[in-house]
């Protein structure tokens, strides 16, 4: 009775011990920084190289369908360009670096993931640029003039950016992400 005790507790402690490292790698495998040292982080890469299975389950475990490489560019940010994590009761600027793609979303996630948490999007046809064609989206939870992307009301938020472009890869930051104050 003792052997097969043992037996089970070996099975499921191995039995665990590959979920949680098949759990860590699909949430790990293929994320790199768009550009080094900033917030944005992208699995672009990884949806055609060696990860590319880890890179899609981690799209399938959150329920949604990976983008297609090449197609759609999609890159996400939990922390500001300081490097702290985004926080709900913080006001951001984000400014738009370079010309964005003709199609392009910028939304809040709850939690860190793109499901029913998801709260606010702003959109190339939805923003209205200044005169001088730049663009900047106030984010927060209470509403601001302008440009305005709602904050979730959960602790933990990120943000991602979704474009449809035919380069296979994002290559630069689409936003800058400035800190103006928290309350």
């Amino acid at each position: 009775m003792r052997r097969f005790i043992w037996a089970s507790t070996y099975a499921a402690g191995g039995l665990a011990a590959g979920c949680l490292s098949a759990f860590l790698m699909i949430q790990n495998a293929g994320l790199e920084p768009v550009v080094a040292g900033g917030p944005w982080q992208s699995r672009q890469a990884a949806l055609s190289g060696p990860s590319a299975f880890y890179a899609r389950a981690h799209y399938m475990l959150a329920g949604r369908v990976p983008p297609a490489p090449g197609q759609i560019i999609e890159a996400a940010a939990e922390t500001d360009d300081g490097g702290q994590p985004l926080r709900v009761t913080c006001t951001y600027r984000l400014t738009a670096q370079e010309p964005l793609p003709a199609w392009w979303s910028l939304s809040t996630e709850a939690g860190g993931a793109a499901d029913a948490g998801m709260q606010a999007a702003a959109e190339s046809n939805t923003v209205i640029r200044a005169a001088d064609g730049s663009l900047t989206i106030m984010a927060s939870a209470p509403p601001a003039p302008g440009n305005w992307l709602k904050l979730p009301e959960q602790r933990r938020i990120s943000l991602l950016y979704t474009a449809l472009s035919p380069a296979p890869a994002v290559t630069a930051a689409p936003f800058t992400i400035t800190r103006e104050g928290c309350s």
